[in-house]
């Protein structure tokens, strides 16, 4: 039987895990923000406003992640352009995180891949005429070259402004690494690939990274999972509803079967 009450770590900032908060009692859990990375908008530059106005002349809009439709949309209020005037194009969401934050802007998403990567978002696109259709894809200074790729090859004119920056963390929080030097990190969860590479560059002392290996790891998606198991973690916890929510219940429901053996 897990020690109560059972630490979990989030990587993400105490303001976006009110639902985790209230899901998770805290007479046997604590949830413990532990960000990992920090995301900051690009600067407004010439070359960003001239790829923004391609924006509602294409045929496609795709996105890979809730950071870069809360940037597009802010890009987007800047230019005065609103968000009804992109309803006449074909939205596309990695997932159900980055549609719900579409549906925050009253943008319904036309497509969402059944595996949730951008490779299958990527497959679900048919070979076109060479540039005879153009794709809108705002991403962030780390996401993988791969989908945009995998479009280009297949016909489509892929313009993909970079729009936000995602940077490692150099230290932890204080909380956080105080329960990794007394290695009583019970569970950690990983919120993107990005949280994941993060933290191991931050977890260079040897006793940090054994906390880690005796720690249940929580993944938040598919393309998480995969980014742990490349870095050679096990992953106990995946949530079929991949959100803050789904995540929650679904340690509640991992320790709850622990506890029961």
């Amino acid at each position: 039987m897990a020690k109560l009450p059972i630490n979990v770590l989030f990587s993400r900032e105490y303001s976006q895990l009110n639902a985790a908060i209230d899901i998770l009692p805290d007479d046997s859990f604590r949830v413990i923000a532990c960000p990992t990375i920090q995301i900051s908008a690009v600067q407004s530059s010439q070359q960003l406003d001239k790829d923004f106005t391609e924006l509602l002349t294409a045929d496609y809009l795709i996105f890979t992640s809730q950071h870069a439709v809360i940037e597009t949309m802010r890009n987007l209020s800047t230019l005065g352009i609103s968000t009804a005037q992109l309803k006449a194009l074909k939205i596309c969401a990695v997932g159900p995180m980055v549609a719900r934050q579409l549906a925050e802007y009253d943008l319904s998403v036309d497509m969402i891949p059944e595996v949730n990567t951008a490779q299958s978002l990527g497959d679900s696109f048919l070979p076109v005429a060479q540039d005879s259709v153009k794709i809108f894809f705002p991403k962030g200074n780390r996401a993988a070259a791969t989908l945009e790729q995998n479009l280009s090859e297949k016909g489509y004119r892929v313009v993909s402004p970079i729009i936000y920056q995602t940077e490692f963390r150099s230290v932890l929080e204080e909380q956080a690494q105080v329960l990794f030097d007394e290695q009583k990190v019970d569970c950690f969860v990983f919120t993107s690939p990005s949280t994941v590479q993060a933290l191991l560059s931050i977890l260079t002392a040897e006793n940090n990274l054994a906390a880690l290996s005796n720690t249940v790891i929580c993944a938040i998606g598919t393309t998480t999972h995969q980014a742990c198991l490349d870095a050679g973690l096990t992953v106990s916890i995946m949530p079929k509803d991949f959100s803050i929510a789904g995540l929650a219940r679904a340690i509640e429901t991992f320790y709850l079967t622990t506890n029961s053996h």
